[in-house]
């Protein structure tokens, strides 16, 4: 253990992670290629999916699902953030999801969960996936972005831009839709005048123009992320920090990390469900007390 541990400070933040997850894979005797990808979606997953989970993702756009000539599909690979959102939540798509509630900080109140849930701009094209989306019976929707080892590779600068849809000539998209601060912080990093290393800002804004479009003051938004301890984690929460004050009058955000909602979720349902925490603890959450 302590070489293994050795290891892993010698390496990147990223390829640590990575390695990680390589490790747990021969451990169970799953069989990975160069680029960390399995044999098939099913060896990635605890369980299988969801009839509603896997039509979701199999309507989505994001080849999850499906190979392609470049390469295996997105979920085989023991780094997909989708697999690790799914294997945390979609487990409780047909069963009460209180607990899963009460674990991501949003009260006790029951949720159904919707995964790949598209929320229109008003803009044409596709509007971008939110990995989740939490309904509540007040109406209220939560959309989730979840994040696995991706926000550790620095963001080029040319990468905090928007296509010029998002700004047409005598329109303010997000202010008419409610948001005013998010209209100046989107304004601000399409001239270059703010930059987030880490953080996708660009594609949070994003989220939340769709989501005050379709559900004007009856919506948040959720920043669900993998902790890895290093340098880049400090800057990147410091970046969570900065977004969440810039954009605070306009919507609720949250954040947080899976260690944080796995160590909740633990001590609530361990007990009945076992076999799911088990499997959470020895792929992801190894050192969660």
């Amino acid at each position: 253990m302590r070489i293994a541990i050795l290891r892993e400070h010698s390496l990147s933040p990223k390829k640590a992670l990575l390695d990680r997850q390589r490790s747990w894979a021969q451990r169970i005797g799953a069989v990975s290629d160069s680029r960390g990808y399995l044999s098939s979606v099913e060896a990635n997953l605890f369980q299988p999916l969801s009839e509603r989970t896997r039509r979701a993702f199999s309507n989505g756009c994001g080849s999850e699902l499906i190979d392609t000539f470049h390469r295996p599909a997105k979920m085989k690979a023991l780094h997909s953030s989708a697999a690790l959102a799914v294997n945390v939540f979609d487990y409780w798509a047909e069963r009460d999801s209180s607990q899963v509630v009460v674990s991501l900080g949003l009260g006790m109140a029951p949720a159904s969960l919707a995964f790949e849930a598209q929320f229109p701009t008003g803009l044409e094209g596709n509007p971008p996936n939110l990995d989740l989306a939490l309904r509540f019976a007040s109406e209220m929707v939560v959309g989730m972005e979840s994040k696995f080892s991706e926000w550790l590779t620095p963001r080029s600068p040319r990468k905090e831009h928007f296509k010029a849809k998002y700004f047409p000539e005598g329109q303010s998209l997000w202010a008419n839709s409610g948001l005013r601060a998010a209209q100046e912080l989107a304004a601000a990093l399409h001239n270059g005048e703010e930059r987030f290393r880490y953080l996708d800002a660009v594609q949070l804004l994003k989220h939340m123009l769709g989501l005050a479009n379709t559900h004007r003051g009856k919506s948040a938004l959720y920043y669900l992320f993998y902790e890895w301890p290093s340098e880049e984690s400090s800057i990147h929460r410091a970046e969570l920090k900065r977004f969440q004050g810039l954009i605070a009058r306009d919507m609720p955000f949250h954040w947080g990390t899976y260690q944080q909602v796995f160590q909740r979720l633990a001590q609530l349902v361990e007990r009945e469900h076992g076999q799911y925490i088990r499997y959470l603890r020895q792929r992801y959450f190894a050192d969660a007390v």
